[in-house]
């Protein structure tokens, strides 16, 4: 009998530029206020969330009850926000557009 070889091809991620935390800032500054506004919520029901789980670490289980649910809807409020500009570079874009057209960059 003949045995396989097994040579498959292994799948790898795509090696993308990493933002520097320079252009993370310069990114952040850049985007309208309203924007800033919904990357601010993001980040705050992420800590919510957190400081609901250290309640279940840490036995106090009134936390869990409160900051876990406020968290989520915390984060989850702002996700319909369109404010017609492009996130990187601010140029106006169409209703539903999902690319903008001068840098390319997608819209989340």
């Amino acid at each position: 009998m003949a045995a396989g070889t097994g040579t498959g091809t292994v799948a790898r991620k795509a090696k993308k530029p990493r933002l520097t935390f320079k252009q993370e800032i310069q990114t952040i500054q850049n985007l309208p206020k309203v924007q800033r506004l919904v990357v601010a919520m993001k980040v705050g029901g992420v800590f919510l969330v957190a400081i609901g789980i250290e309640g279940i670490v840490s036995g106090n289980f009134l936390w869990p009850v409160v900051f876990i649910p406020l968290g989520i809807f915390v984060s989850m409020l702002p996700i319909k926000v369109r404010v017609g500009r492009c996130i990187a570079c601010a140029s106006p874009l169409a209703p539903e557009q999902a690319i903008c057209p001068i840098c390319g960059a997608p819209q989340a």
